[in-house]
């Protein structure tokens, strides 16, 4: 009875593992990065277009915009559009840089993001952005804080839901060291020694993969600034936690004040299949979608017009994947707040495929024929 019993705990293990590894081979890892939830309703048509499904949306969370309704309509959103959300946080604009944390920033965060009705089972969340850039975290480079911040932010997201997935700021890659920057190696050594527990308690790794210098690179560089930065981080860390976690690029993207849009559009092209082509990587969220006016005119893939530019067109017509994420059964059947957007019968999603429904089934035939062999 034993041997048999051990024989159909394999036979599931094995479906676990195929399941698993059909999961990650159908990922749709394109995506982009928004400033305001109120554009969800132009992403899908860039990043689930031609074969995809389930793309990917970065958007930040400022703590003066924990708006309920706003947010659950975002999360309603997604979920009917097929987008899988990537939330940054972040706090407040002093001036000209972005404030501390508060001392319960944390938990107001933890508790507002439990409390949304979100798309897919993971609920990912970036803790701050840059913050080896002074005017990023209060004025100052201080790794050290943003250690035991990052630590302690984890602790409480995860003990209010384990679904919660934690990624840390991206690094600027290529700041300098001077008063009011930080290199992101030594920052990241910095981090290790204020708290080990700050690295080794990630879901993912995030990373700014910027072709730099001057947000102009080619695809074909390798240094530690280059939009292979990724595999600089990915492999410091590995050395210093000996994990090896899913890699987010949540901003890229070349800016066209020194090449021509064009070029950037081969460029974004090149990247996607020769360089950002690995498995590891779960999401490439290109900054920005729309910038409108200001500094990230540059880097915009529509202009002021809203009119797609040509890296926005590759964006769209790369070779894309269905991604097949484990859905979040209980905000599918609710309506969406404020608006008469209706989805086709072959948009909603479904809650279990047929790989998963073979897996189910037979786990409950073993688990009926284990109670009558008792």
């Amino acid at each position: 009875m034993k041997k048999v019993v051990l024989y159909l705990f394999i036979v599931i293990g094995f479906f676990f593992i195929h399941t698993s590894n059909l999961f990650a081979q159908t990922n749709n890892k394109v995506g982009v990065h928004i400033f305001d939830p109120n554009e969800i309703d132009n992403v899908a048509d860039l990043v689930n277009t031609n074969g995809g499904d389930w793309g990917y949306v970065t958007v930040p969370l400022r703590a003066d915009d924990r708006d309920r309704e706003k947010w659950q309509q975002f999360m309603h959103k997604c979920s009917q559009y097929h987008l899988i959300p990537i939330i940054r946080l972040a706090t407040i604009i002093k001036g000209d840089y972005w404030s501390k944390p508060s001392e319960f920033d944390y938990i107001d965060f933890a508790n507002f993001l439990n409390d949304l009705d979100w798309p897919i089972k993971q609920r990912y969340v970036i803790v701050y952005n840059e913050p080896n850039h002074a005017s990023e975290w209060g004025n100052e480079v201080n790794p050290n804080q943003y250690a035991h911040e990052l630590n302690r932010t984890i602790t409480f997201f995860k003990e209010k839901n384990t679904d919660f997935f934690m990624l840390p700021a991206g690094l600027d890659a290529a700041a300098p060291n001077n008063a009011t920057h930080m290199n992101w190696k030594i920052y990241i050594y910095q981090m290790c020694s204020a708290t080990t527990d700050s690295l080794t308690k990630l879901d993912g790794w995030n990373s700014h993969s910027y072709p730099n210098p001057a947000f102009s690179g080619s695809p074909n560089d390798k240094h530690d600034h280059s939009i292979r930065s990724y595999q600089h981080e990915i492999q410091l860390y590995r050395q210093l936690t000996g994990k090896d976690i899913p890699i987010f690029i949540t901003e890229t993207g070349w800016s066209n004040q020194n090449i021509s849009d064009d070029k950037i559009a081969n460029y974004f092209k090149q990247a996607f299949t020769t360089v950002w082509n690995s498995e590891q990587i779960m999401a490439v969220t290109p900054f920005i979608l729309q910038a409108g006016a200001g500094p990230f005119v540059p880097f915009s893939l529509l202009d002021s017009s809203g009119n797609p530019r040509p890296q926005y067109l590759t964006l769209k017509w790369l070779s894309k994947v269905k991604g097949n994420p484990q859905l979040n059964s209980t905000n599918l059947s609710k309506p969406i707040l404020g608006t008469s957007i209706t989805a086709t019968p072959s948009a909603q999603p479904k809650l279990m495929n047929s790989s998963q429904k073979k897996l189910y089934d037979t786990f409950e035939l073993i688990t009926t024929w284990l109670k009558g062999a008792n």
